[in-house]
């Protein structure tokens, strides 16, 4: 490394941190508070800081302090920039200036900005580690906490006996004092109810408190409750919270829990219908705080046993990260029911997580992991196949694995309109799917949700068509089985009539006539059979009794007519043998005749 090089980069960070705090000559910006520069202490703040529309960086100062509180890049299209304090503490109160940064440099310092904190924070808080929802037989630790500098803190079980603990106070690493107790094992054989106070050590009569009280919950096994978000799962920063618990056992009370959360806010039920109890936990505006996964159960006044926790809810906070991704859809918005829908969520600021929502759907968004792919990070939610529920309107977010439940702002709305049924439908698919309720398929790996409405219909058709087709090729199939015998009935009638005289007859196997035991008496036989034969009628003529009667020899006798009729009516096809008209009357008409 040059000499020239080393001392430029040595210049430049002994320079650097003293030009953040160095005002320029640009114009000052302006610094206000959301909602108010007052706040209630633990509710949320924002303070904005607005440049030119060049600028690029805004720095956020608190007077006191060297380095800066906050930095910020500007928002597109670029002119602002916000500050969030989660929850307001004592320590958020004081001055405060904000200074921008553009090509052109820095620019003057913004007018103070006094933040106040406003309420009563002398009263202690009483919460559980790791949560207060345990299994039976489980430990917890109860954590008393002041932001007044208690020299000792009471803790003190409800119940019969009143128990309670004098513990000395503990300084944290945030200024604030607190106890720890722990306890267990805890059973549900009896409520576990506590609260606490605190004390300075020269007025020991002085109890400062009480805190609000926290039960220890321990899960039981009875009908659990649902918990739901009128707001829907989706709320932005701001916005305000309120999650409903309801059950159709009659619950006298319901507890809200959060992973991770150390407190069990309680409500009493109320019966909004017949049937039907509900507790209502209005959390206040959105912060980053509220993202989380929740749980409710019930509970009844005379017995410490709780419900099943209720199904997870997740609460998702938007527009936390300034970054927007794209929603497309192929092949297109407008699409035939039955065909194959993805749709593509794209980012090109990196994103570990996509989600798809439904706008006003209560159901969770679908979740898929982002794929890196031509310098843009993206996932596909396969719809396959597409049905009418599926025509909504559908936006997109991206998510970091360090923050799972803060989210991306949206993306533009995209909807998705479901027409009639496809010519070509898309054959059913036979992999699982989940039960979400968007009932789209997130699955790169091709996984497709079952068939809907629509296919359960184009199946039953398809049945139906090939039943009538059958039908149709049995009856085929009788008709030309019943020409064919009477085609060959005729063709056997018309060969004996063109058998030139003195031929050989084919002898029957089974007419039933024994063989003569003299020449003569085959060839009067013979004869006999060619004369009957000529009696017999075309079809659709009716035979002529006279005219048959000529036909037989004068020399025949009734028994071999007789034999004879008999021989030649086994030889008729069986469909003829019964049900039908006998196949000669007109032999029997020239008999008597004769």
């Amino acid at each position: 490394m040059t000499p020239t090089l080393t001392a430029l980069l040595c210049l430049g960070l002994s320079v650097g941190p003293r030009t953040h705090v160095q005002a320029g000559t640009l114009p000052k910006p302006t610094l206000w508070a959301e909602p108010d520069s007052v706040i209630t202490w633990g509710s949320p703040v924002t303070m904005w800081c607005q440049g030119t529309l060049d600028a690029q960086e805004y720095h956020l100062y608190k007077d006191g302090e060297s380095e800066p509180w906050g930095t910020q890049k500007s928002l597109a299209p670029g002119s602002k920039a916000k500050f969030n304090i989660q929850y307001m503490r004592e320590h958020h109160a004081g001055q405060y200036r904000c200074y921008y940064h553009s090509p052109a440099g820095w620019s003057e310092p913004s007018d103070s900005l006094e933040l106040k904190e406003r309420g009563d924070y002398s009263k202690p808080t009483l919460s559980a580690l790791p949560s207060p929802v345990t299994t039976s037989g489980g430990n917890v630790t109860l954590q008393c906490v002041s932001w007044l500098r208690f020299d000792k803190f009471i803790l003190t079980q409800e119940g019969q006996p009143k128990l309670s603990w004098t513990l000395d106070s503990l300084q944290t690493s945030y200024g604030q004092s607190q106890a720890l107790l722990p306890v267990g094992p805890v059973t549900p054989s009896h409520r576990w109810t506590f609260r606490c106070y605190g004390y300075h050590r020269d007025k020991p009569q002085v109890w400062v408190g009480p805190s609000e009280p926290l039960e220890l919950l321990v899960p039981g096994a009875s009908t659990k409750p649902s918990l739901l978000s009128p707001q829907g799962p989706v709320l932005a920063p701001g916005q305000s919270l309120t999650l409903q618990c309801h059950s159709d056992v009659h619950y006298d009370r319901f507890a809200l829990s959060q992973e991770g959360g150390s407190g069990l806010p309680q409500r009493p039920g109320r019966q909004p219908q017949a049937g039907l109890s509900q507790a209502d936990f209005p959390l206040g505006p959105v912060s980053s705080s509220h993202g989380g996964q929740y749980r409710c159960y019930g509970g009844h006044n005379l017995s410490s046993e709780w419900s099943a926790p209720s199904d997870p809810l997740d609460i998702l906070i938007a527009g936390w990260f300034h970054d927007r991704p794209s929603l497309s859809v192929q092949p297109g918005p407008t699409v035939a029911s039955g065909e194959d829908v993805t749709l593509l969520c794209q980012s090109r600021s990196r994103m570990d997580t996509f989600l798809l929502a439904k706008e006003g759907a209560a159901d969770a968004p679908l979740r898929l992991r982002s794929k890196y792919i031509a310098g843009q990070y993206q996932a596909e939610f396969s719809v396959s196949p597409v049905t009418s529920a599926h025509g909504e309107i559908y936006r997109c977010y991206g998510s970091h694995s360090s923050s799972h439940y803060l989210l991306s702002l949206p993306s533009d709305p995209l909807e998705l309109v479901v027409s009639g049924p496809s010519v070509h439908p898309s054959p059913p698919t036979t992999e699982p799917t989940p039960t979400a309720g968007l009932r789209i398929s997130p699955s790169p790996q091709g996984v497709r949700p079952q068939s809907g409405p629509g296919r359960y219909l184009e199946v039953l058709i398809g049945v139906s068509v090939a039943f009538v087709l059958l039908l149709f090729f049995l009856l085929f199939l009788l008709l030309r089985h019943r020409r064919q015998g009477k085609h060959r009935t005729s063709a056997q009638r018309e060969a004996d009539l063109q058998r030139p005289a003195g031929a050989a007859e084919p002898e029957p196997k089974d007419r039933g006539l024994q063989r003569r035991s003299s020449p003569a008496a085959d060839v009067q036989e013979e004869n006999l059979y060619a004369a009957v034969k000529d009696t017999q009628p075309e079809d659709g003529v009716e035979p002529d009794s006279r005219a048959a009667a000529s036909e037989v020899p004068q020399d025949v006798t009734y028994a071999q007519l007789h034999s004879l009729t008999l021989s030649r009516e086994t030889t008729e096809p069986p469909w003829t043998q019964e049900g039908d008209p006998p196949a000669e009357p007109s032999v029997y008409a020239a008999l008597a005749i004769h």
